[in-house]
């Protein structure tokens, strides 16, 4: 049986996408044309210059009497040279090594422990990781120090990576206090507990480098809203807490941005707001769906609109529209020469292959958008079923489209 934290014995190359790996795709012409692999499906691939490759992070009380729950605590002295080393003696004994064994071992593949990180969330014995920790799994193992526990995985949210492990949980250990991720400022000391490379209750500090940053997974769904900082993430804090200096967690470590296998200092975190906003779906159990739209696009700025002359500066311009899909059911149009676009190398300029006839999308339902990411953060606020208008560019006019969005599909 191999033994990994979450894929990064495996680190991945430039251009390999796997079920945990989100990898960063060349832009084209400079830097001036992103591509976004699409599923407004929800979500978008987004390209960057560079080689660099965003990959999956493999693998209570409030710390002081004067902490608040959630939000509008100032943070304490940044002087205090022992806050880093309070805020982990209050909270390390609610934080677990995850062990997920994945696959069947079967002929061509072996079973693997995933190795990660998760923290305890309430008394009733609930523990909080990413989804790519526990895998298939339906058990897993977690220890702390050296009380181990049985878990049962109660649900995974694959497209917004979060999961729920429960384990009977002594009534000594205490849940980590939950803040938000709304109060966050760039420049916010910032504290990150988990397991790198099987080195357990490792911490590390830093600060919030940015916020609502947007990151792609590998099937194209865009996980919007993330935390930056430079706090050292490696394989295996996957499923941490990161706290703010009042100890109250503000994110769940999910990726890193790196060509190397290891940080260098550019790591991002899930907004603890989104757990809880989905606390109790996941532990209900119930599958968690998503809206889909379904097509594939570009971001348009003034040198795409000049090279291609199309009829907006901005907007999101559809390369293809997915078999099948709510888009196509709808009648949205994608470039003529899209097929043309996928077989072509890495090199080809796109300006010079596309035809420019698909649809431009510069609204939806009375809202301006204007890259693919705001596209994707409302429908990502939408439900299956919900029929949103679309207004479109189609041949120079403005039209509008009613879309009846569907739940994302397993295949994407």
């Amino acid at each position: 049986m191999g033994r990994r934290w979450d894929d990064f014995d495996d680190w991945p190359k430039a251009r390999r996408r796997g079920r945990k790996t989100a990898i960063m795709w060349p832009a084209i012409g400079l830097g001036l044309a992103v591509f976004y692999v699409l599923g407004v499906w929800t979500g978008a691939g987004i390209a960057h210059s560079g080689g660099s490759n965003v990959v999956y992070l493999p693998s209570q009380s409030a710390p002081s009497s004067n902490a608040q729950s959630g939000a509008g605590s100032a943070d304490p002295s940044l002087s205090d040279s022992t806050l880093v080393t309070d805020i982990y003696n209050e909270v390390k004994g609610s934080i677990f090594t995850i062990t997920a064994v994945n696959g069947s071992g079967g002929q061509d593949t072996d079973p693997q422990e995933d190795i990660g990180t998760g923290f305890l969330i309430d008394n009733r014995g609930d523990v909080a990781t990413n989804a790519h920790v526990v895998g298939s799994a339906k058990t897993v193992e977690l220890s702390v120090g050296d009380e181990k526990f049985k878990g049962t995985v109660v649900n995974a949210d694959t497209l917004d990576d979060l999961a729920i492990v429960h384990i009977n949980a002594p009534a000594s250990m205490r849940p980590l206090t939950l803040g938000s991720a709304k109060t966050l400022q760039p420049g916010n000391l910032v504290v990150a507990i988990g397991n790198p490379f099987e080195l357990t209750a490792s911490v590390s500090s830093g600060i919030v480098s940015g916020l609502n940053r947007s990151m792609s997974e590998s099937g194209g769904h865009v996980m919007n809203g993330m935390i930056q900082t430079d706090a050292p993430l490696n394989p295996g804090n996957s499923g941490g807490p990161l706290l703010n200096a009042s100890g109250q967690v503000v994110g769940i470590n999910t990726l890193i941005e790196s060509p190397i296998e290891g940080s260098i200092g550019i790591g991002f975190a899930i907004p603890i707001d989104r757990l809880v906003a989905l606390e109790q779906k996941l532990l209900s159990g119930k599958s968690i769906q998503h809206a889909w739209l379904g097509i594939e696009g570009m971001d348009i700025d003034s040198l795409m609109q000049q090279e291609m002359k199309l009829a907006s500066s901005s907007g999101v311009y559809v390369t293809s529209v997915t078999k099948g899909s709510p888009a196509a059911k709808a009648g949205l149009r994608g470039d003529t020469n899209a097929a043309k676009l996928n077989n072509a190398s890495d090199s080809a300029d796109p300006f010079k292959i596309l035809k420019g006839d698909g649809d431009i999308i510069v609204g939806i339902d009375g809202k301006k958008v204007t890259t693919i990411e705001q596209l994707t953060q409302y429908i990502d606020s939408d439900e299956p079923g919900q029929t949103v208008t679309l207004s479109v560019l189609r041949g120079g006019t403005q039209t509008s489209v009613k879309v009846t969005l569907a739940p994302w599909p397993s295949n994407q």
